[in-house]
């Protein structure tokens, strides 16, 4: 900064040194101006170029299959969730990076996730995701490039039909419903201890839904499928009418999402209302939902997944935060409990007789973490050894909320898993 209390530097009249001043200032300011101007030009040119860098490449997704003849399907094959499943993803993933390795779209290869497995021998279903720049001719044929550099990569490990290869372009949307298709995939970001529970982030459970009756929260559900949710019957106690409730996905707020409308409501045919008996129902949507991020199914336990006693687990909604009622939150909660054994839960100190084998109980002898009024219909569910998340139970029933030897009640998923799989074929 200068100074007009500076004394001179020179021997200068003071008139002259006066004017050398003003000389030195104008010069110094237009110097800044200078440099100013340069990186203001450079920022430009940067986003310029950064744009210029987007707008010349994009993503381009193909949905592809063929035909494995040297390999045999089986049942274990049809759920994402499976270790057998999973085991053959990650070999079929790897002969396809093969095939575009050796191809002329090396270079524009990104990535591939295999996202079926069907019978016929084996099909792979998957999708590729291509990067290509402005020097890239769109009218290239993909498929004619994956096809010949597939007959040119030989493999001992599959023996490929070679006149069964299927690769079409699909759109974005398409291709993330496909890529989000695996079920299970979400789980809190870290361990933490909806009463006594904490804030789920946005898709950390993406299967979580909202059961609206005529616009106001009354239950939660569970997305199974694109078309299938899980629930509790009780839900539907006061109004079966599928024209009053619509359903919330994709979100973690309670007033955000668009309802979407309800095909059928499947109740099971034994729930008795007053002891609370074959607790479960299932939800047909009027039309598929688009799987993203934030919208995924959960994997159904098996009629053999074994459920520990004092294993962990966690349960999710937006039930009240207090014994008795009050407001709902805002934000879905998230809570982690522990598997209460059947004995204990069924003793004489906790539930007595009311406890059967379609039941499992969770949460705390002490109390303090549970399920509360509002979560009915949500999720159970437990991480898998294959990490992925399978729900294991529906929030049901419990005397009061987070009291001590009465811990929350939820339909036990095994028990029902094929009544489940023959009303919705899932």
């Amino acid at each position: 900064m200068l100074s007009t209390s500076r004394s001179p530097r020179s021997g200068l009249p003071m008139k002259a040194s006066k004017h050398r001043n003003i000389v030195i200032a104008v010069s110094i300011i237009i110097f800044l101006l200078i440099i100013i101007a340069a990186v203001v030009s450079a920022i430009v040119i940067s986003v310029i170029r950064g744009t210029s860098s987007k707008s010349g490449s994009s993503l381009v997704y193909y949905s592809g299959s063929f035909r494995v003849l040297n390999l045999n399907y089986t049942e274990d094959y049809k759920r994402s969730s499976s270790l057998e499943f999973q085991s053959m993803a990650v070999q079929m993933e790897g002969f396809i990076y093969l095939i575009f390795n050796y191809s002329e779209l090396r270079s524009e290869y990104k990535k591939v996730q295999v996202v079926s497995l069907s019978p016929g021998s084996v099909i792979p279903g998957f999708v590729v995701t291509l990067n290509f720049d402005s020097s890239m001719s769109k009218n290239v044929s993909v498929q004619g490039i994956f096809s010949e550099s597939m007959r040119n990569t030989n493999t001992a490990q599959f023996n490929i039909d070679k006149n069964s290869l299927q690769l079409t372009e699909i759109t974005y949307d398409v291709a993330q419903n496909l890529l989000n298709s695996n079920c299970g995939v979400g789980g809190p970001l870290i361990a933490s201890k909806i009463v006594g529970g904490t804030d789920a982030a946005l898709g950390t459970w993406p299967w979580q839904a909202s059961l609206h009756l005529n616009g106001n929260h009354v239950c939660g559900a569970s997305l199974i499928s694109n078309t299938w949710l899980t629930t509790a019957a009780h839900c539907f106690k006061s109004n079966k009418d599928v024209n009053a409730w619509t359903v919330i996905l994709g979100t973690n707020h309670l007033t955000s999402g668009s309802g979407l409308s309800i095909r059928t409501i499947v109740i099971h045919e034994n729930y008795t209302s007053g002891i609370v008996f074959n607790d479960i129902a299932l939800i047909e949507l009027s039309s598929p939902v688009y799987f993203t991020q934030y919208i995924q199914p959960v994997c159904l336990a098996d009629t053999l997944t074994a459920v520990p006693d004092n294993s962990s687990c966690y349960v999710t909604g937006w039930g009240t935060l207090t014994d008795g009622g009050g407001s709902l939150p805002s934000i879905l909660q998230q809570a982690q409990l522990m598997i209460i054994s059947t004995s204990l839960c069924s003793s004489s100190q906790m539930y007595g007789a009311i406890i059967k084998p379609s039941m499992i109980c969770a949460g705390y002898i002490e109390g303090k973490i549970d399920s509360c009024q509002g979560d009915s219909g949500g999720p159970l569910v437990a991480l898998q050894s294959n990490n992925r998340w399978s729900l294991i139970g529906i929030v049901s029933f419990g005397y009061g909320c987070a009291i001590a030897n009465k811990p929350g009640v939820y339909t036990r998923v095994t028990y029902f898993r094929n009544w489940i799989a023959q009303k919705s074929g899932i």
